[in-house]
């Protein structure tokens, strides 16, 4: 095992928290059980710079990571998450993402009124929230996750899920429960930089 991996691999856990709080501590704590380490504001794991916002500080933490895991919900929330998503894709963070079903379901059903005919975003918004939905940006924070509109050899994977315990758990585990192999395929990506 890598020096790295014995001091522990920095994994961010960025996600909104509404509607799965119980669902993304049992993520959290279970990539801890590996011996990762978690950063999650929600589990209290991310350091908050004095006199700095939860924002600088969220930030802060998608630059110190070694790997940023997303989590795409159909709750927006504060729209922290949403910008620790872009930093990390500005920065070329190595990333993965979940995506709830109905972000990946709505985004097909929507994708006729959200975009022109060129492909560019419109004005279209939804007039209220729902209890499937409540912000647009959701499908924003997926399609620019994946990266949309890339060639194909340039977009990333983003697992749906429907039911975290049936279909997203088992990715996490997958992907996750290995952390040596884990290190050394970001040693490699790191390589090709």
């Amino acid at each position: 095992m890598s020096k790295k991996a014995k001091n522990k691999v920095k994994v961010m856990v960025s996600s909104t928290v509404n509607h799965f709080k119980t669902e993304l501590e049992q993520l959290c704590y279970t990539l801890q059980g590996y011996g990762y380490h978690v950063l999650n504001s929600h589990i209290g794991t991310i350091y908050s710079i004095p006199g700095k916002s939860p924002e600088e500080s969220c930030l802060a933490a998608v630059e110190e990571c070694d790997f940023f895991f997303g989590i795409i919900l159909p709750f927006y929330g504060s729209g922290i998450t949403h910008t620790e998503f872009k930093r990390a894709i500005a920065v070329n963070k190595p990333r993965g993402f979940l995506a709830h079903h109905d972000v990946a379901f709505s985004r097909q059903l929507l994708k006729q009124f959200m975009y022109d005919q060129s492909g560019d975003r419109n004005g279209f918004t939804l007039i209220k929230k729902t209890p499937v939905m409540d912000d647009l940006g959701v499908i924003d924070m997926y399609n620019e996750a994946v990266g949309d509109g890339q060639p194909l050899n340039k977009r990333l994977w983003a697992q749906e899920f429907y039911k975290y315990s049936l279909d997203g758990a088992p990715f996490v585990d997958t992907q996750f429960n290995n952390i040596e192999r884990f290190w050394a395929d970001l040693e490699k990506l790191k390589a090709l930089k």
